[in-house]
């Protein structure tokens, strides 16, 4: 294959998802056996290739240092999950949303179009921060695979605000002209309650107590 800087670049990019101590062993192999291995003629990494890597890279982030208790994998487990809802409830707001105009016509046909602008900025507001909420779900996974005493306590603050949100949409009657949304809102945290529920349990508790100072 004839050799590609942009392709190595791609990789090298990619790589840099992985933590410090592992590029600087390894990435110069990795990148040598990708291209060894890329497609003739390739200048892009691939999606299937940026999602293995990202894939990893997650993986290698997440992974406790220790061995938390089974508790404590299920929950971060489940906050993965939750960065997954996040991402589904981000592709649901897209998708929905002329639909969502319908469904607002067929309650309220008074409704302005001024309105509609407004409901277009809420939109737009929480489609830039569907990304934020999943990096606050990784963010509490990795935390809190890592034994943090205070990680537990942000995972509850998390499952509150979540809750207050639910029954803030529920109240402005998004149940009813965007189920969808409401559907996923709800999903996140019953997956909030459930981490959060594992995470105070007796086995965990362990492994969340700090170690003791020697002197």
């Amino acid at each position: 294959m004839s050799y590609s800087p942009e392709l190595e670049r791609g990789y090298r990019r990619l790589l840099a998802c992985y933590p410090r101590s592992f590029r600087r062993e390894n990435a110069d192999e990795i990148i040598g056996v990708l291209l060894a291995t890329a497609a003739e003629d390739q200048r892009r990494v691939g999606p299937a290739e940026s999602a293995d890597l990202i894939r990893g890279a997650l993986r290698m982030r997440l992974r406790p240092p220790g061995r938390p208790t089974g508790t404590v994998l299920g929950a971060m487990r489940l906050m993965c999950a939750g960065a997954v809802a996040s991402v589904a409830l981000l592709i649901t707001m897209v998708v929905t949303t002329g639909d969502l105009k319908s469904a607002i016509l067929a309650l309220d046909p008074a409704f302005t179009a001024a309105q509609w602008h407004g409901v277009l900025v809420e939109l737009a507001v929480r489609e830039w921060c569907a990304p934020l909420v999943v990096f606050v779900w990784l963010w509490l996974a990795w935390a809190n695979g890592r034994g943090r005493n205070w990680a537990r306590l942000a995972l509850g603050a998390w499952f509150i605000f979540l809750v207050l949100n639910t029954l803030s949409s529920l109240a402005q009657g998004v149940a009813l002209v965007a189920p969808a949304d409401f559907a996923v809102g709800v999903v996140e945290c019953l997956i909030a309650a459930t981490a959060t529920s594992l995470v105070f349990t007796r086995r965990s508790w362990l492994y969340y107590q700090p170690e003791p100072v020697r002197y």
